[in-house]
C-alpha cells in the first residue's frame, strides 16, 4: 500500500487520479484550494482525505509530504486566458508551489510525479514532439508564454534534484485532456467553451480559420497514464507526453461535437486579437510522439474521439430528457 499527495486532487484530471489511486488500494490525500465536490464520493472508501488549502502554504505542504511516500503534482492554473490576464498569479502558482513540493520531496527522498505540459515545447513546427524537442517560444512580452516557461523551469529543477540531490520523479506532458468533469462550462479548454454554447443553443465561435490542430486525450486514459507512471518504478527519472497522437482541427472538432451531440448550432469565426489580445499567441500544430510511454510502460490512449465527445456531452447535458436545439 503506498500514501500519496495528489494536489490539484479535487480538479479535473485530479478527481479521476484519486478514484484510481483509492480503487487499487492506495491511501490517498487530496489537497485543493477549490470545494470537494467531485471528490466527495470518495470520502467513506476509508483510504481518502482532502485538504482544502493552496500549494502556497508552505509548511501546510510540507507537513502534508511527511506523511506520504510519492506526491503526485497536479495543481496548476492552465487556463489560456489566464495567462493573458493574470500573468503574475499564473507563475506564483506554478512556480513558487512547486518548488515548495520539490524542495521538501527532495530533503525527505519522496517520490515527485510532475505535471507538465504540451505547452513547454511552444510553436516548434517539426511535428510530432518527441519528449527531447527543442522549444520554439515568443518573447517573455507575450503572456501566452508564462504558462509553457514556468512548467519548463519546473522541469529543469525536476532534473536538477534529480541529478544532485537524488530526487526520484517522473515529469508527464498532457496533451489536450477532455471528458466529464473537465473545467466549468465556458471557461478553461476548447470542448468546454464549445460545450456551453451547443448547449445553450448559441453560435460556436472558432478562433481564427479553426485550421490550429490538437491532439485531443480523454480524461479517463490520461488519468491511468498518471497512475502508471506514478508506480511503476521503471517511469523513473524520465519525461513523457501522455496523449492521443490523433491530429485533428479545431474546425474538425466543432463539426464533429455539432454530429455527435445532434445540435444544430452556426460556427462562427473570430480572430485571437479580438478574443484574447495582443499577448495571445497560438500554436499551428500540436501533436506528440507517444512512442515512449508505450514501449516503457505499454500505455496508450485507447478512448476514440467521438465517443469520448459522446460521453462528454452526455454528462453535461442539463437533463437527460432536455430539449436541445437541433435534437
Amino acid at each position: 500500500m503506498t500514501n500519496v499527495l495528489v494536489t490539484g486532487g479535487a480538479g479535473s484530471i485530479g478527481s479521476y487520479v484519486c478514484e484510481y489511486l483509492v480503487a487499487r488500494g492506495e491511501n490517498v490525500i487530496a489537497l485543493d484550494n477549490g470545494p470537494s465536490l467531485k471528490v466527495e464520493h470518495l470520502f467513506d472508501s476509508g483510504r481518502f482525505s482532502f485538504v482544502q488549502d493552496s500549494v502556497l502554504n508552505k509548511d501546510m505542504i510540507e507537513r502534508l509530504v511527511d506523511k506520504v511516500d510519492v506526491v503526485i503534482h497536479l495543481a496548476a492554473i492552465a487556463d489560456p486566458k489566464r495567462y493573458v490576464t493574470e500573468p503574475l498569479n499564473v507563475l506564483n502558482v506554478n512556480l513558487k508551489g512547486s518548488l515548495y513540493l520539490l524542495d521538501r520531496c527532495a530533503s525527505q527522498k519522496k517520490k515527485f510525479i510532475f505535471a507538465s505540459t504540451s505547452e513547454v515545447l511552444g510553436r516548434n513546427p517539426k511535428v510530432p514532439w518527441n519528449e527531447d524537442a527543442d522549444r520554439v517560444l515568443g518573447p517573455p512580452s507575450i503572456n501566452r508564454w508564462c504558462y509553457s516557461t514556468g512548467k519548463a523551469l519546473i522541469e529543469h529543477y525536476c532534473y536538477a534534484y534529480g541529478q544532485q540531490e537524488s530526487l526520484p520523479f517522473v515529469i508527464m506532458r498532457f496533451f489536450n485532456v477532455y471528458g466529464p468533469r473537465c473545467d466549468d462550462l465556458g471557461q478553461g479548454r476548447v470542448i468546454p467553451i464549445f460545450l456551453e454554447k451547443f448547449l445553450k443553443g448559441e453560435p460556436v465561435v472558432v478562433h481564427g480559420d479553426g485550421k490550429q490542430t490538437r491532439c485531443f486525450t480523454f480524461i479517463e486514459d490520461t488519468a491511468n497514464a498518471v497512475v502508471e507512471l506514478s508506480l511503476n518504478p521503471k517511469a523513473q527519472g524520465m519525461c513523457f507526453n501522455v496523449g492521443s497522437d490523433r491530429e485533428t482541427s479545431i474546425l474538425e472538432l466543432a463539426e464533429n461535437m455539432k454530429r455527435v451531440g445532434g445540435f444544430a448550432n452556426e460556427l462562427v469565426f473570430k480572430p485571437h486579437l479580438e478574443i484574447f489580445g495582443k499577448s495571445y499567441e497560438d500554436i499551428p500544430r500540436r501533436i506528440p510522439d507517444v512512442g515512449r510511454i508505450k514501449e516503457v510502460i505499454g500505455w496508450q490512449a485507447t478512448t476514440e474521439l467521438e465517443d469520448g465527445l459522446k460521453r462528454t456531452i452526455d454528462f453535461y447535458r442539463p437533463t437527460a430528457s432536455a430539449s436541445v436545439t437541433g435534437r
